[in-house]
C-alpha cells in the first residue's frame, strides 16, 4: 500500500527525502524518488524536507493508520499550555545558540485564532479539491466545540521555523523532537499551515513582521498526555528513529 504520493515533475532527485525516511521507504532511481516500503510512519519527515514540494502523504482509511498518525488524532495533547520557560528550554536547544541562522516564533491565544482565520481566508477556495481544508471547513461550519480542530487538534500554540536553509530548519525539528521527550513536549508539522504560506506568503508573514529568514517548518505543539507516552518508547522496533537527531 502506497502511503505517498510523488510528483516525478516536481522531484529532481536530490535524495533528502530518502536521507530523512525513519524507514528506509524511499529509494532514489533513475534520479527520481520511489516508495518502496509498506511501513510508513506518516511522520512527514520526507515531506517537510523535499525543495520542490514533490511529496504528499495519501489520506488515510482509519484502521490503516499509522503510530505518527493516528496520536495526533488520539487527543495527542492534554490540552495545557506549555510554559514560558519549557518553551525556552526548548528554543534553546533547536538553535543552539545561533541566532544567524535561526529565528523560532510561537503564537497562541487570540493571536493564534486571528492567525488561523487569515490560514482559512487563504485556503477555503481549495476546500474542494483538498480533504483536510475539506474536513476543517465542516469542523468551522459545525461550531461543535466539543470535537477538536482537524488542524490543531488539541494544540493551543504553533512553533515557527524561520531559519536562513531547509536543512537547518529540519536539524533544528529533529533536535526539538528529542528534548521534547524529556519535557514532555510533543508537536507534529502542519502541512495545511505551510500551505497558506505558499499560497498567501504575504498575509502569512504579516504575523511575524520581525523575521528576516525564510519560513521553513511549522509545527502544532503541546503538552503530551501520559497515555500517549508508551507509544514513544519501544525504540526498538522503529529503526534508527532518534540515531539521526
Amino acid at each position: 500500500m502506497n502511503h505517498l504520493k510523488i510528483d516525478l515533475d516536481k522531484c529532481v532527485g536530490c535524495g533528502k527525502c530518502a536521507k530523512m525516511c525513519l524507514k528506509n521507504n524511499i529509494v532514489i532511481e533513475d534520479r527520481k524518488a520511489k516508495e518502496v516500503g509498506t511501513d510508513c510512519l506518516e511522520c512527514s519527515h520526507c515531506v517537510s524536507s523535499c525543495p520542490k514540494g514533490a511529496i504528499e502523504l495519501l489520506p488515510r482509511a482509519k484502521e490503516d493508520e499509522t503510530m505518527f498518525s493516528s496520536i495526533k488524532k488520539d487527543k495527542m495533547f492534554d490540552g495545557g499550555m506549555v510554559s514560558d520557560k519549557d518553551l525556552a528550554e526548548l528554543v534553546e536547544s533547536m538553535t543552539q545558540g545561533r541566532k544567524d541562522r535561526y529565528e523560532i516564533f510561537v503564537l497562541q491565544g487570540d493571536e493564534l485564532n486571528s492567525f488561523m482565520d487569515t490560514v482559512w481566508d487563504v485556503l477555503k477556495d481549495k476546500e474542494a479539491t483538498v480533504p483536510m481544508v475539506k474536513e476543517w471547513g465542516k469542523w468551522r461550519d459545525s461550531h461543535d466545540v466539543l470535537q477538536p480542530n482537524p488542524v490543531l487538534w488539541e494544540g493551543q500554540q504553533v512553533l515557527f521555523i524561520f531559519s536562513d536553509s531547509k536543512q537547518h530548519a529540519l536539524m533544528a525539528s529533529q533536535r526539538m523532537i528529542r528534548k521534547g521527550l524529556s519535557l514532555r513536549i510533543r508537536g507534529f508539522h502542519s502541512n495545511i499551515i505551510m500551505s497558506a504560506y505558499l499560497f498567501g506568503r504575504d498575509k502569512v508573514l504579516s504575523y511575524f513582521p520581525d523575521s528576516t529568514k525564510e519560513l521553513q517548518m511549522t509545527y502544532v505543539i503541546g503538552h503530551a498526555r501520559r497515555l500517549v507516552e508508551p507509544v514513544f518508547k519501544p525504540m526498538n522496533k522503529v529503526k534508527g528513529l532518534f540515531d539521526r537527531l
